[in-house]
């Protein structure tokens, strides 16, 4: 018994790190350490045996660890082993760590940290010091982080604890990688991977290395990436890791994910899984279900997407993980809504109920945002808002809509500015950073016994840099100081904002008035789709539609300008239009554009300003049951697709509204034949920016794009645009509404 004390004190020793690092994970390990408690005697061998045990549950079983390492607490205390209860604190707060409890384990390490400073154990004070450390790094405390780091560092430094110093570098390195610093995140990882092998510590090497592929994934370097990654991953094979050898493979698997080679991904993230479910590690087992879900949703397998996200919300459950069941139940919402919106076909029956689909995608991106909310998850709370703004206006609920648009905006600018802190506080972190190392130096100037020659460079160096520190501060306080200044101005625009979305919620709701129902196109062209996109809230764009006995009239309009000012000049031209039919029963297409000019310039002359907004438009007349076209365009052409062959008809080039010399339209008439297909559209589509270059996309790309599309129908062909365009922006900002009708014949 005594021989298996010791040995259990000899791997307490090196296995209690700040940076929870370990050997063996896993519950066949922490099986056979289980199976020496009833053996073991009611002294501190036990209390260390408990804690090893709660130190090993932190990554597979934190509640298990917790309630472990309050067993040893209690035995520690009932002995009155101040090192006991000090350890057995510290691993009860690694514990409520890994559960993201950070207030409760910043208790437990407080603690720990005041019994070791009364037993002087400096090296206790200096594991504790780097805990409480990760505990700010998590809440983005950056400047508090480095504080722990740096006194962490100096008691090691002084304690000559180069396992210490080399934890406490690569911690430094992981505040670094947090701010996207990765220059200097990768000098202190490279420094302490120097440390470790010299040491010969093959974690610390296998960690550091892993670290390093993270900050060259973060750069995109997706070779280097992989190159250190499988670096760490044989030294975990060869000590017999398994769990960090399955954290690795899922990180390996995320480079194949991001260059989108899924086949790959996925086989690296099912070896990753196994691993983890053979050690039982919930939390890994989660992650995986979560990524594998990705995948399956990238190439469309919507029924094994929507399971695996199921799996991994059902596992993070039970392990309380709150920000991982949110980003669960978001994707969830992702997979329904877009179901519902028809961008997929459908799979095993999942999209046969439109509407239940919708209210299912709602509860489930509603259940995220609370989440998020707890969580403080900003960054994915503002995109969830934008989603349920679509959402509910794909619902038609264009009220919620607009409430939930104004949430994105109000965080996304919340977002923005705590960036924009970020890099102040970044400014402060440097000064203190820059009068350390100083500091740092000078203490290494006075061991080295330099020459006073030397000494007096070195002072004068140090004064320029403390000088340039300075100047740095100053421009922090001025930078806060400014910040202050313009959040109150955030806080007046804000408040003057609500007056401004008011009218902007009216003019929603007049705009979605004016625009044909889904279910009315649809009756009207069996065979048709419509591609809306509104650059704004509200847009200058709308298509419109009236029937007269067997004609059906049909129109893509674009209105000067986008936003409330465009959807305010589209709501005059969609009366003007209205009324030449209804109240002048016309139904002839030039005759219709020439009344409506009419209309819209009185309209406009009742203004003492010169106003010229007015419309382009395309006007189509169908009567289906000669399968006669007529047609008349103000500026807006129509293609007409026969025979495999994209035939435009050029518009006349006037608007409708006022301008220089307007001449009467000119009428257009055809004969079609079943499978000749109509396109009318807006400048929207072929102005819009992106692709690799970020060039316009251009309307001879737009007419390709067409052709390439003729073998789906025509409801995939508006699918199949809308996705085309949403990538082809990629992360470019819309530049117009866009407005493309194709039918059917």
């Amino acid at each position: 018994m005594k021989k298996i004390i010791l040995l259990l004190l000899l791997a307490f020793n090196y296995t209690l790190f700040q940076c929870f690092g370990q050997a063996k994970v896993g519950q066949p390990f922490i099986d056979s350490l289980l199976h020496e408690l009833p053996k073991a005697k009611e002294d501190t061998g036990k209390v260390t045996l408990l804690n090893l045990i709660s130190d090993k549950y932190r990554k597979i079983n934190p509640d298990e660890g917790i309630k472990t390492g309050k067993q040893a607490l209690i035995l520690a205390e009932k002995l009155n082993w101040k090192k006991g209860i000090a350890n057995s604190n510290r691993l009860i707060g690694v514990n409520k760590f890994s559960k993201a409890d950070y207030a409760g384990a910043l208790e437990n390490w407080q603690k720990s940290l005041k019994l070791n400073e009364e037993l002087g154990d400096k090296k206790g004070i200096s594991k504790v010091l780097g805990n409480i450390g990760l505990v700010y790094k998590n809440k983005s405390d950056y400047a508090k982080a480095l504080e722990y780091y740096f006194k962490a560092n100096s008691i090691d430094e002084e304690l000559e604890n180069k396992d210490g110093i080399a934890i406490n570098l690569g911690n430094i390195g992981n505040v670094y990688l947090e701010q996207s610093n990765y220059p200097n995140a990768l000098i202190y990882y490279l420094k302490a991977l120097q440390l470790f092998e010299e040491l010969k510590n093959k974690d610390g090497i296998a960690r550091n290395l892993g670290n390093i592929g993270i900050v060259y994934r973060k750069q995109s370097d997706y070779t280097k990436a992989l190159e250190y990654y499988s670096k760490a991953l044989a030294l975990y094979l060869e000590m017999g890791n398994k769990n960090d050898a399955g954290r690795t493979l899922g990180n390996m698997g995320i480079i194949y994910y991001m260059q989108s080679n899924y086949p790959k991904a996925l086989e690296y993230y099912l070896k990753s899984l196994k691993v983890d479910q053979e050690l039982g590690n919930k939390n890994g087992i989660a992650a995986n279900f979560g990524r594998i879900g990705d995948i399956y949703h990238e190439q469309k397998n919507l029924p094994l997407a929507l399971e695996y996200y199921l799996k991994s919300k059902t596992l993070d459950e039970e392990l309380g993980n709150k920000s991982e069941i949110a980003a669960n139940l978001s994707r969830i919402g992702t997979v329904y809504w877009e179901i519902a919106k028809g961008n997929y076909k459908d799979n095993n029956g999942l999209g046969a109920n439109k509407s239940n689909l919708l209210q299912k995608a709602k509860a489930s991106i509603d259940s995220a945002i609370v989440l998020f909310k707890e969580v403080g998850d900003l960054n994915n709370l503002f995109s969830n808002y934008k989603q349920l703004s679509e959402l509910l206006t794909l619902q038609e609920d264009y009220i919620g809509a607009l409430s939930n648009y104004k949430n994105y905006t109000l965080y996304k600018d919340s977002v923005f500015n705590i960036e924009k802190d970020k890099k102040i506080t970044q400014t402060a972190m440097n000064f203190e950073f820059d009068k350390k190392e100083a500091i740092a130096k000078a203490e290494q100037a006075k061991k080295d016994a330099i020459t006073k020659q030397e000494q007096i460079a070195f002072i004068g160096g140090l004064s320029f840099m403390v000088l340039l520190a300075g100047m740095s501060f100053r421009s922090y306080r001025r930078k806060r100081k400014d910040n202050i200044i313009i959040t109150k101005q955030k806080q007046e625009v804000e408040q003057k904002n609500i007056e401004i979305t008011k009218s902007i919620q009216y003019a929603l709701r007049i705009q979605t008035a004016i625009l044909p129902p889904p279910k009315i196109v649809k009756l009207n062209l069996e065979n048709s789709f419509v591609l809306y996109k509104p650059k704004d809230i509200v847009a200058g764009d709308f298509y419109w539609m009236e029937t007269i006995d067997d004609l059906v009239l049909f129109a893509a309009c674009d209105c000067t300008g986008h936003g409330v000012p465009g959807a305010m000049v589209s709501v005059v031209c969609y009366n003007a239009l209205n009324r030449a039919v209804r109240e002048f029963g016309l139904t002839k297409p030039s005759k219709i554009l020439d009344k409506t000019t009419e209309i819209v310039k009185e309209n406009f002359s009742k203004s003492e300003d010169d106003i010229k907004d007015g419309m382009d438009i395309s006007l189509c007349a169908y009567y289906p049951k000669t399968k006669t076209l007529q047609w008349a365009g103000a500026n807006n052409p129509l293609w007409l697709l026969k025979n495999n062959e994209l035939i435009e008809t050029k518009a006349n080039k006037q608007p409708i509204g006022k301008s220089e010399g307007n001449n009467p339209f000119t009428n257009h008439e055809y004969m079609l034949n079943t499978g000749d297909t109509v396109y009318i559209f807006s400048d929207g589509f072929p102005d819009q920016f992106g692709g690799e270059a970020g060039k316009k996309f251009t309307k001879k790309r737009f007419r390709e794009l067409i052709l390439s599309v003729q073998s789906q129908t025509i409801q995939e062909q508006g699918i199949t645009l809308d996705k085309f365009i949403t990538e082809y922006r990629k992360e470019i900002e819309q530049t117009d509404d866009i407005l493309v009708m194709g039918v059917k014949i």
